[in-house]
């Protein structure tokens, strides 16, 4: 998502749609990157004291060990992924449901802190699309459905099957959420922010009042 210096933002409307994602959503990258971290530091401390005291539980030892090993590994792959968010593979795909809900995990804190509550329909449906073109423009189209709000929004994901397209819909509604807050780690994304994506990544995409639909073709079968 990363913009491409070689060119003017201000004359590619895209490119700074993907610029101000990636900034909308640094907050949550730089989290998924040190949340494996943080424990490993702790882990460190105790193991250190107990080699510290007389005849220490060498078993326990171990296990730590293996804890460390293990968050360790997470990390390595959570950062892996947050690569993939900022330098996506263009021909990456994946799974409908399974994209939808990576695209969720990386706004759900987000949107909990708001007040919105988020009812998917979805759930793993198997039908392969650009995960490139599903991470930005779902992503952009959830948060430009809710920047403006003024209150607390439920919205409704539901999606369906049409003519070798899977169509999904965004519906919002007020909602009845108790925490609420304004502030962004950057602008609001436009609308026209994500009919920017949708144009560069073959996405269709409508929006009619409080329903949002965009239709992705499974990619071309490599040659």
């Amino acid at each position: 998502m990363l913009p491409d210096w070689n060119i003017s933002m201000a004359e590619s409307p895209t490119e700074a749609a993907r610029y101000a994602l990636t900034r909308r959503l640094l907050p949550v990258l730089r989290h998924h990157m040190v949340v494996h971290l943080q424990p490993i530091g702790m882990i460190y401390e105790v193991l250190e004291r107990k080699l510290g005291a007389g005849n220490p539980d060498l078993v326990a030892i171990r296990e730590g060990l293996g804890k460390i090993n293990q968050l360790a590994r997470s990390a390595a792959t959570s950062c892996l992924d947050v690569v993939t968010w900022l330098a996506p593979d263009a021909t990456a795909t994946i799974g409908l449901g399974a994209g939808l809900t990576d695209c969720l995990e990386m706004l759900s804190g987000n949107f909990r802190f708001r007040g919105f509550t988020i009812r998917n329909a979805i759930g793993d449906m198997q039908f392969d699309v650009s995960q490139a073109a599903l991470r930005e423009v779902f992503t952009s189209a959830l948060l430009a459905a809710t920047d403006d709000a003024a209150g607390p929004v439920d919205l409704a994901l539901g999606a369906r099957l049409a003519d070798h397209q899977a169509v999904i819909s965004i519906q919002t509604g007020p909602g009845q959420g108790t925490g609420f807050s304004t502030e962004m780690a950057y602008r609001a994304m436009a609308w026209s922010d994500v009919q920017a994506l949708a144009q560069a990544h073959a996405v269709q995409l409508s929006r009619d009042g409080s329903l949002i639909e965009m239709a992705f073709t499974a990619p071309a079968a490599p040659a």
